[in-house]
């Protein structure tokens, strides 16, 4: 036993102040109740034990902590009495400390080399806070459940349990301590009248812990106490439990969608299971695509076999074919030590003995009977992979099988959100009525309907907004990609063909020439050709069968013959460079078009929900449609549609700050062009399940979508002229009062230096089938500041402001 007095309490955490007096009174009086109940042979014991100490009267009043070490014997009693007669002190972590602070002043051997340890590590002395040590819970916590139990019967408010984590600096693993604290040989007396508590503030789950804590304090200050007698404290390793706990709680309130490295944190808790920081963890789900094995960056960044294969420049389909084996077939692996001769023998050791590993293990994990993952074990030193490891891994074994199932779900459920979003009609502002429909068309099943059908899923009096952002000239500027390329095309061809007649005198190659520089000439004049359909039929059932058939029979101009064949490659030829530099560009463009809207209509959700709906050409069209149909608890009113106005107006004019930005910087200058449709009225909207998408419904709703369709194209009156032009907005409309709103926004974003001071108000030419159409045109302010987060500061603007 050690009579050396300990401070174990961490510096960061403040222990309160109060009148502490150490005595062994409590205890005294605690021996003399329980000898008068029991009629054992403990009695005599208890006799003894009060004998001793009455002997000392000078114990059963104040006494200074540092004479305690002259009652060695006394103290040994007391631990007697507390523990059973058969407790080796070697393991048992027990010791005695001054009340309602853990300063140890009599402990075991075991308790005072396990802080000797820590203080030896952490270069400190054993009598000195110990600055790894942290504590969990606020001592206070554990004083405050004593008073409230004993004067105000509530037990246990507050954790008396106190955990403290400790780093050890040589394996640099966390340990973690459970402190148990025992008062019951501390008397709390007040040294006032103790006040009336209303415990509602205690009770309610709307204060945390510490502003609980503080409530209490003020109404119980510790300084009307006195505490006197003294503590016994117990420590338990609880590493292996807590490791496990916070695996669980990892599980229940993580995403693996949200983390970027999702398994490293449980990583760092399978480190304290296993009670080694020399091996290392991954975990490899197995996640399948239509009953493929997939590579997923996010979920296999922990898996070693994975980045060895990588580092070692492994083809995915490769190691993704050599994991899928083990999957197919999976059983635990051990490689206590990999050797030369394993890894020449085996191709995925290359990869690890390549890598510095030294030990590896796999062990499969099963959810139900399906194989959900992998757990691998590996070191760069040699540890000792045998039974003793699995067996400490045994517990986390269920937990990790939940964590991949999880993680595997979470995929799915990643999948099933892209698809919704991407290439469906149903988004989370409408899911609800989907919801109802299949719960009615369900329920009327199981009611015995069998000719029940699938209610219609609409929306009515909703209001449209169409805007359409389209690359400019984009037809003009495909035929000149495809003319140069076919220029190009011809030129290799010829003097191919040409070279082809030099070496082997073959006269039908003359007739090739021929007819191949007859349609270079055609070709030449990129206004008058339009026999694109003629061209392509010449070398696909022409030039390249004779090709192919003349360099079956003439090895020697093999080498000819594909060089022309690899130039006219679609993907990597020169005769198709300027039609991939043209679609590079215009995918580039309307891709980061497509980032933005899909931005901005998220943002609009939050202040009101609706339907938004993308439709490619060789731009980017667009509905959105709002109203109160959509959200029946939420009131609608016209402000969120005025808002919703300004939030497009403004966005079209990011748009085309953006790609005036970005054409600078692509191999072929695209330009776009900005159109919006202002339609005042509400229509209906219908959900078709042929087609799987939402469409406008009626006769009179149906004319908002021809108006739209038609626009795209349409010139200003009398002048020949295309309304939409690079760098403006147009906005065309059928009545005034329209005008008249629109024209309040642009004026204030000509005041934000969003729109130049150049409005037009346009009248346009008829189109088939509508007339009476005018037109607002207004240019961007190309020069602000490109601001890609613009969606965001809009939807703060109210169309208040400017109305």
């Amino acid at each position: 036993m050690q009579t050396t007095i300990i401070n174990i309490i961490p510096e960061n955490i403040c222990v309160p102040e109060c009148n502490r007096v150490l005595s062994f009174r409590p205890f005294v009086e605690y021996i003399k109740t329980i000898k008068d109940k029991t009629n054992s042979h403990k009695k005599y014991f208890f006799s003894y034990v009060i004998e001793q100490f009455e002997q000392h009267p000078e114990l059963l009043q104040s006494i200074d902590v540092e004479k305690v070490k002259d009652y060695e014997p006394l103290m040994e009693l007391i631990y007697n009495s507390m523990s059973g007669m058969i407790e080796d002190e070697e393991t048992n972590l027990w010791a005695l400390n001054t009340p309602m602070r853990p300063g140890i002043f009599y402990s075991t051997n075991a308790f005072y080399k396990l802080i000797e340890n820590i203080a030896l590590r952490n270069e400190s002395s054993i009598d000195e806070p110990i600055d790894s040590i942290h504590a969990e819970n606020n001592p206070a916590e554990f004083i405050y459940a004593a008073i409230l139990e004993k004067y105000y019967g509530l037990p246990a408010f507050f954790n008396t349990d106190i955990i403290h984590s400790v780093v050890d600096k040589d394996s640099g693993l966390t340990h973690y301590y459970r402190v148990k604290p025992d008062p019951r040989f501390i008397d709390i007396i007040p040294e006032k009248e103790l006040p009336e508590i209303k415990f509602d503030i205690l009770k309610s789950g709307s204060y945390d812990k510490d502003e609980k804590l503080k409530w209490i304090s003020e109404i119980l200050p510790l300084d009307i106490f006195r505490f006197e007698g003294f503590g016994i404290t117990t420590i338990c390793d609880i590493s292996v439990k807590y490791a496990l706990d916070c695996i669980k709680n990892f599980i229940l309130n993580h995403n693996f969608s949200e983390e970027s490295n999702y398994f490293s944190n449980v990583i760092h808790w399978l480190k304290i299971i296993a009670e080694s920081n020399d091996i290392e963890f991954g975990l490899l789900p197995a996640i399948r695509v239509n009953q493929k094995l997939v590579f997923n960056e996010g979920l296999y960044v922990n898996s070693l076999l994975i980045n060895a294969a990588q580092k070692g420049g492994m083809d995915e389909n490769l190691y993704l074919n050599m994991v899928d084996r083990y999957f197919s077939a999976p059983k635990v692996v051990f490689h206590p030590d990999i050797t030369e001769k394993d890894a020449e023998k085996n191709e995925y050791l290359r990869l690890l003995k390549a890598d510095g590993i030294r030990n590896y293990a796999l062990i499969p994990v099963y959810f139900g009977n399906s194989v959900v993952g992998v757990l691998e074990l590996y070191s760069r030193k040699q540890v000792n992979f045998d039974q003793t490891l699995l067996t400490k891994l045994d517990p986390v074994i269920p937990l990790l099988s939940q964590l991949l199932k999880n993680s595997i779900h979470e995929f799915h459920d990643g999948i099933d959100k892209v698809i919704k979003e991407k290439y469906t009609s149903i988004q989370p502002s409408v899911q609800w009525k989907f919801n109802e429909a299949a719960w009615h068309y369900i329920r009327d099943k199981q009611s015995g309907n069998e000719q029940a059908e699938i209610e219609e899923v609409d929306f009515k009096n909703v209001y449209p907004l169409y805007g359409a952002i389209d690359i400019r000239n984009s037809t003009v500027q495909r035929n000149m990609a495809l003319n140069k390329d076919i220029n190009v095309q011809f030129e290799l061809l010829i003097s191919m063909l040409e070279n082809l007649k030099k070496q082997t005198g073959f006269g039908l190659i003359d007739e090739k020439i021929f007819l191949t520089k007859k349609w270079l000439k055609e070709t030449a004049d990129i206004e008058g050709f339009n026999q694109q359909i003629q061209v392509n039929d010449f070398l696909e059932t022409n030039i390249n069968p004779f090709l192919t058939d003349f360099s079956k029979g003439n090895p020697a101009v093999q080498s000819l013959v594909n060089e022309y064949f690899n130039a006219i490659d679609v993907r990597t030829g020169i005769a198709h460079q300027h039609r991939r530099e043209l679609e590079s560009s215009m995918n580039k463009v309307i891709y980061s078009v497509n980032n933005f809207l899909d931005q901005m209509q998220e943002e609009i959700q939050l202040a009101y929900p609706g339907y938004f709906e993308k439709f490619r050409t060789d731009g980017v069209e667009y509905d959105f449609y709002i109203g109160q149909s959509f959200a029946p608890e939420k009131p609608f009113s016209d402000i969120y549609l005025k808002n919703l106005r300004l939030i497009q107006l403004n966005s079209m004019a990011t748009i085309a700050r953006f790609s005036h930005k970005v054409a600078t910087t692509l191999p072929v200058k695209v330009e776009t062009t900005q159109l919006i449709f202002i339609h005042s009225l509400p229509i209906d909207i219908k959900f078709r399940k042929d087609e799987k998408r939402f469409d406008v419904e009626g006769a009179y709703n149906i004319r908002y979508h021809v108006v739209k369709k038609r626009i795209d194209k349409v010139l200003v009156k009398n002048t020949g002229e295309r309304l939409t032009q690079p760098d403006k907005i147009a906005l065309v409309y059928i009545n005034q009062q329209d005008a008249t709103e629109y024209i309040s926004y642009i004026r204030f974003l000509q005041d934000q230096k969003v729109l130049n001071n150049d409005l037009e108000e346009l009248e346009l030419e008829e189109l088939q089938g509508v007339n009476g159409l005018k037109a607002l045109r207004v240019g961007v302010t190309i020069s602000q500041p490109d601001n890609p987060s613009g969606m965001i500061k809009t939807k703060t603007i109210e169309a208040s402001q400017v109305s």
